[in-house]
């Protein structure tokens, strides 16, 4: 997954940049210690792997696995560059759900304008590896994280960033750092929710109160994540009040001329609700307004939270998002008649928004049936698989498992196989948490 500059906006990535990077990590030898490479004689780079022809079958690769079916990441890759496009919305996607370059960068060179991060460490991240237009979604300040956001702009001279503002003592945290490159975006919350001013008039002054700091006011931006309620009726009804108040007041600061420039940005992110939020940031719009949305789990989809729940179950004109994440484990041990025991736990699946479901086995090349098989329980490095009369597992047998919300699975795994639809390994991710 390499980038090309077919598709990409030249001034979000650095090509030159980014393809050094990705050289780089190709080349870097994967040490057999590494979680799931225990099987490699000796160490061996991600080209040598691809060149030699690799597959998940040849005894190299352990259990736990973590494996990206690429040709779902393309997939996924293609749908929302091409529903953003027809929508006349730009797309920065929240790349913190990998913080893998050759993830990342393939998502630039589909389209992405930008790169959406939850840090500065993130954000430096993206840098490093060719990314030159960054939106921080979120406040910052620690004054740490202040002095290094000044040196990463002074450092990249093409680098664009863009970060919240949600109260005065984030406006007088980045007044410091004197970059034209630096814009702001005031940020909007609900009660009881997240960062965010809460009412249209605070969010007014603060924009006043960052301007008369020297802050360049770009827009308006809030997470519609944060909105909860008893039902999904309720969560809709949440997120287009919460997604008006931006449009409302982004337009009482351009009528206010608290806008640094003629063009109005108005953002919100999350891959639930990206339909909705669209609707409703291109309502009555003005003119020059620009609608960014920071949708991340997309890249890889799952089989879990967003499965049940996407934008593309409500509405036509949207492909459906494939799952490309699988894990594979090895049955341990068969304590119990309905009682199946692997070798992956907590310290490899995410599990905060349901547990990992059983998708398939096999022992060998040969699928066993797995019938109602599922996870009931996780531990450090176990998972307690309950069978069904149906269910076929022994001792041994490769259980693929696939997983609800990326981010918490992602950042478990320091290096992962990209495999095409033979399971023959294409390359290697890695991530930098």
């Amino acid at each position: 997954m390499s980038p090309t500059p077919s598709h990409a906006d030249s001034r979000a990535y650095d090509p030159v940049v980014a393809a050094a990077s990705l050289r780089a990590l190709a080349e870097t030898p994967i040490a057999p210690r590494e979680k799931g490479f225990i099987g490699l004689p000796a160490a061996m780079s991600p080209r040598e792997l691809v060149e030699n022809g690799a597959t998940l079958h040849d005894g190299l690769f352990s259990t736990p696995t973590f494996v990206l079916r690429a040709s779902a990441v393309r997939h996924n890759i293609a749908v929302l560059a091409d529903y953003t496009a027809r929508r006349g919305v730009l797309l920065a996607p929240h790349a913190k759900t990998t913080m893998s370059p050759e993830l990342f960068l393939a998502q630039l060179d589909g389209g992405a304008w930008a790169l959406t991060a939850a840090s500065v460490t993130q954000a430096q991240v993206f840098a490093d590896h060719g990314a030159r237009r960054i939106l921080i979604a979120n406040e910052i300040t620690d004054p740490v994280a202040v002095g290094a956001l000044r040196r990463l702009l002074a450092s990249t001279p093409e680098l664009e960033v863009l970060c919240y503002v949600d109260g005065a003592d984030s406006v007088i945290a980045l007044s410091s750092v004197s970059s034209s490159r630096l814009r702001v975006l005031v940020e909007v919350g609900t009660d009881r929710g997240r960062t965010g001013a809460r009412t249209v008039a605070g969010a007014i002054d603060l924009a006043r109160l960052a301007g008369a700091a020297g802050l360049r006011v770009a827009g308006v931006s809030c997470f519609e994540g944060s909105v909860v309620a008893d039902t999904d009726e309720a969560i809709v009804a949440g997120v287009t009040e919460l997604c008006r108040r931006v449009r409302v007041t982004g337009a009482r600061l351009s009528e206010a001329g608290l806008l640094d420039g003629e063009q109005l940005t108005l953002s919100a992110g999350g891959s639930h609700h990206f339909d909705i939020v669209i609707d409703e940031l291109t309502r009555e719009q003005l003119p020059g307004t620009v609608v960014v949305i920071r949708s991340g789990s997309y890249v890889t989809h799952d089989h879990g939270t967003y499965l049940r729940d996407s934008p593309a179950i409500r509405r036509g004109g949207l492909d459906a998002f494939q799952p490309a994440i699988e894990i594979r484990a090895t049955v341990l041990s068969r304590p119990e008649p309905d009682l199946a025991l692997i070798d992956t736990g907590r310290r490899d699946v995410s599990f905060d928004a349901g547990l990992p479901v059983v998708v398939a086995a096999f022992r060998g090349s040969e699928a066993r049936d797995v019938g109602t098989a599922a996870i009931v329980d996780l531990n450090d490095q176990h998972g307690y698989v309950r069978l069904g009369d149906e269910s076929r597992l022994d001792v041994g047998d490769t259980v693929v498992l696939g997983i609800s919300h990326p981010c918490t699975t992602f950042d478990k795994w320091r290096l992962g196989l990209l495999i095409d639809d033979r399971d023959v390994v294409t390359g290697v991710i890695h991530t930098f948490f």
